[in-house]
């Protein structure tokens, strides 16, 4: 298995070079989603229609390709996991009301929540979230709540086993055992002082 140090290493690159420490304890602990807890999120923290908006947000992030995307790995289910144990008070309450700004946002601009909108209606809503998250200075040094959902969505699908087996190169750590390798494919060996 990958080092955690180096997931937080690789998770940290992947997102332009920072982490939240909320995000680093939860993988510290080693907070995963369940098979359970994908098929049938119990709600640790989100309300259902955030997590219906998260889930949405979560799909366009990391959509499905040739690999699987968010929703595949349980990525809303992880989130919710991650706010209700590992984020702050400060932190969830951004995210609450930056979720509530999104409903509003919808309901004023369409009609109807964020998640009955179309793929292209919630695009376009989120590319705004995402340039102001990263082009207007935060208020009260405040971070944006999408940078939060972003963080999230990449840190649930990177720490899981299809993340780190499909999107990353995954190496089991120790190993098997081969005591039969010859000096010329190992190269140099280790010197230990």
């Amino acid at each position: 298995m990958m080092d955690r140090r180096e997931l937080l290493y690789r998770i940290s690159m992947t997102l332009g070079g920072v982490i939240t420490a909320s995000a680093a304890s939860g993988i510290l602990a080693g907070c995963t989603t369940t098979p359970d807890e994908m098929a049938d999120p119990k709600g640790g923290f989100l309300t259902p229609q955030e997590t219906a908006d998260v889930t949405a947000m979560a799909d366009h992030i990391l959509p499905r390709t040739d690999t699987p995307g968010a929703l595949d790995v349980g990525v809303p289910a992880f989130i919710d996991k991650m706010l209700a144990g590992f984020y702050t008070d400060k932190e969830r309450g951004i995210i609450r009301t930056g979720l509530a700004t999104v409903a509003a946002d919808a309901k004023a601009k369409h009609g109807m929540g964020f998640a009955a909108l179309t793929a292209d209606q919630q695009v376009e809503m989120m590319k705004g979230y995402d340039r102001a998250a990263y082009t207007t200075p935060p208020a009260n040094g405040d971070p944006h709540f999408f940078r939060f959902i972003k963080e999230l969505t990449v840190t649930g699908f990177c720490t899981s086993e299809a993340g780190a087996t499909k999107l990353m190169r995954y190496e089991q750590t120790p190993g098997p055992f081969r005591g039969d390798v010859p000096l010329k494919e190992i190269g140099k060996v280790w010197a230990l002082g």
